[in-house]
């Protein structure tokens, strides 16, 4: 497939508003065509150009690339060189021409350790800085002060505030709160408390006791407690008396324990579930037994659960919930009916008021019963319009307004939670707020959010290129352009089908991405097919490509005017845009694509001119490929002070040639001048 089927399947889009497939587009090269043919039709007042067409039909649409005669009055003709072009006929506007520079002689075709700070000269990127030295972080977010997650340890303006799961972390902040998922944790900046999202209140048998709007529980009550482990007893005579009991109670008031339905017998009488007091405190344990094993000696070995009358103190419910929050009633058997999900309106202590008559079941539920506040398992979340906004499985979430530890508030109010199943195959592989809207991503599209509270918000689906799964963390908005890393490329989104960023990049693959910003340049984290990690920064004011180094990023911040990012090979938290006090001399190279002067045939090059300024201590190295041939060294320095340089290269007689600039420490390419012989004209 050619760069130019991709195009005018990229423009057809846009003019009908429908996609090509590539792989539908008829393409004719030029393969076939001769020098005579060219001639022929200059002879008729023509030129040859390849060409890319979108045509509407009556029948329907078409699309197809190939060499078209252009007569040579029309502007079309005269676009040579590394210029681009593009015509656009339309009824209101009759026939209009695009035209720019593409890529072409002396353009960068690889580059290393550079950066266009200071375009249209070459020069070396910013230095770096350690800000901080960690032993696993994962995770980086900036919200009045940076935030690193270093193995299990939150930190916030470098003071650990709470402790996370280890592993990559996702972050939104909504009011004063800093969220943090898959924990389902936050940590409030201005009461400096860290806590969970969810909550849940687990009962025991019997404390529970519900009205037709009330739950109550007791402050204390003793409960059957059991051992989670087994445990054995050893060389238990054969003819020990040990009675088996039916069963167990415990007074919930007293702690008082009762045992019913007793026989007295030896261990070879007893089975897996008997209830036994055997050496114990019978005053408030027993044993249910798990298995009796007579052993080699005669003697037998009882393997038990061992049960305790313990008191337990609940913990008061506005310790946990508040009034608003939706709980999840589950475990009620002898009111089963009032399991479900249901909004707290008031609260005490030990006392949850709900609306009125919401119960049908009244009296003491002899059950267990569990209270849960829950939060969604959100695979990707961030915040719009203060809510947190996230994805689990195919369901789209929002949070109640202002309130990130609700997800299911249901009230018919604009404050309400909110949620929506999408029917599109795939994982979501991101999302962001962008230009008042939640984007939703897969890989293959794209779900929008759009309206003011539930009642009003409606999804509008696009099949478009998505987000790359693994590559969530790519998403970066510069000047309300949005950048993110597809399957194909980095994509930039303003609203409308994405475009392609990378289309110079060819073949190469990219996966795990992950992408920051300072507000004008995309700096974006890839590792490649073979493993190694690449550091690509897109210069958004000049649309250049620069790979910086070999720098795996975990994770990007901006704060105060300074972006920084975790280092995934040194653990360290690193900034940008510093000098080279730390770093010392950087190494850099440049490699420039083919120059032929859109003359082709052999050429005698006399001079060229290279222009540089080096830095103290820095040194350059120049090599020239001509008509493909290995590179060779035609000239280099070294500095022990600052200097400007004119290199004079000689290269040999050929039909094209590159070349390659490298070296170590401050240089500044500004030029590269060359003079060459065809015939007998220069």
């Amino acid at each position: 497939m050619c760069i130019r089927d991709r195009k005018i399947c990229i423009l057809a889009d846009l003019a009908f508003g429908c996609q090509v497939d590539p792989a539908d587009v008829p393409m004719e090269g030029i393969s076939r065509l001769s020098l005579r043919d060219v001639k022929i039709a200059q002879r008729a007042g023509y030129r040859v150009k390849l060409l890319g067409r979108a045509v509407r039909l009556p029948g329907g649409r078409t699309a197809y690339v190939a060499p078209h005669l252009i007569p040579e009055e029309q502007p079309l003709a005269s676009v040579d060189d590394v210029f681009n072009a593009v015509v656009v006929r339309g009824n209101a506007t009759g026939e209009v021409m695009f035209y720019g520079q593409g890529a072409g002689d002396g353009e960068l075709a690889e580059s290393w350790g550079l950066s266009s700070a200071r375009f249209p000269c070459l020069s070396q990127r910013d230095g770096r800085k350690t800000a901080g030295t960690y032993t696993s972080p994962t995770g980086l977010y900036a919200r009045g002060k940076l935030c690193v997650v270093d193995g299990t340890d939150f930190l916030y303006d470098g003071k650990v505030v709470g402790h996370v799961t280890a592993g990559e972390k996702q972050f939104a902040t909504i009011n004063t709160k800093i969220v943090i998922f898959p924990d389902k944790v936050y940590y409030d900046t201005e009461a400096g408390t860290f806590g969970m999202l969810a909550a849940e209140y687990p009962g025991f048998p019997g404390d529970v006791t519900f009205t037709a709007n009330t739950l109550t529980v007791p402050e204390q009550s003793y409960i059957d407690q059991a051992a989670e482990n087994a445990e054995t007893k050893g060389s238990v005579a054969a003819d020990t008396s040990i009675t088996a009991y039916t069963g167990a109670s415990v007074n919930k008031t007293t702690g008082a324990l009762t045992m019913s339905g007793g026989t007295a017998g030896t261990p070879d009488k007893l089975k897996a579930g008997d209830y036994i007091q055997y050496d114990c405190d019978s005053s408030k344990e027993y044993m249910v037994v798990q298995s009796s094993a007579k052993q080699s000696d005669g003697t037998y070995q009882i393997t038990y659960l061992l049960h305790t009358a313990a008191l337990h103190k609940y913990p008061g419910f506005d310790e946990l919930f508040k009034a608003g929050d939706a709980i999840e009633i589950s475990g009620c058997t002898t009111c089963a009916a009032n399991n479900g999900s249901h909004i707290i309106r008031s609260l005490e202590a030990r006392k949850l008021t709900f609306t009125k008559d919401i119960f049908t079941k009244t009296g003491v539920e002899a059950g267990t019963v569990m209270l849960e506040r829950k939060v969604p398992d959100l695979t990707c979340i961030c915040e719009c319009d203060n809510r947190i906004w996230g994805a689990e499985g195919k369901t789209i979430y929002a949070s109640a307004l202002g309130d990130p530890t609700n997800f299911y508030v249901y009230d018919g109010v604009s404050t309400d939670s909110y949620a929506v199943a999408v029917g599109t195959e795939g994982e979501f592989t991101g999302c962001i707020a962008y230009s008042s809207t939640v984007l939703f991503w897969k890989e293959n599209c794209l779900h929008k959010v759009l309206g003011s509270y539930p009642a009003q918000y409606e999804i509008y689906t696009y099949t478009v290129p998505g987000i790359q799964k693994g590559s969530e963390k790519s998403l970066a908005v510069i000047n309300e352009t949005l950048f993110y890393k597809g399957r194909n490329g980095v994509y930039a989104y303003s609203g409308g089908t994405p475009e392609l960023l990378t289309e110079n990049f060819g073949t190469r693959r990219f996966f795990d991405a992950v992408g920051g910003t300072d507000g004008e340049r995309y700096y974006i984290s890839m590792r490649t097919e073979k493993g190694d990690w690449e550091l690509y920064v897109f210069d958004t004011l000049r649309a250049i490509w620069l790979r910086e180094d070999a720098t795996h990023a975990l994770d990007w911040a901006y704060l105060d005017g300074t972006l920084y990012f975790l280092d995934g090979a040194t653990g360290k938290l690193m900034t940008t845009g510093q000098d080279y006090s730390e770093e010392g001399l950087v190494n850099w190279s440049a490699t420039l694509c083919q120059m032929d002067e859109t003359s082709h045939g052999r050429k005698c090059y006399s001079k060229l001119y290279l222009r540089a300024d080096l830095d103290a201590g820095a040194w350059l190295k120049v090599e020239i490929s001509t008509d493909g041939k290995p590179f060779r060294q035609v000239f280099s320095t070294h500095n022990e002070r600052a200097k400007t340089l004119q290199v004079p290269i000689l290269p040999v007689r050929c039909d094209n040639f590159r070349i390659r600039l490298s070296g170590k420490g401050g240089c500044l390419v500004k030029s590269i001048i060359r003079e060459f012989a065809l015939g007998s004209e220069y």
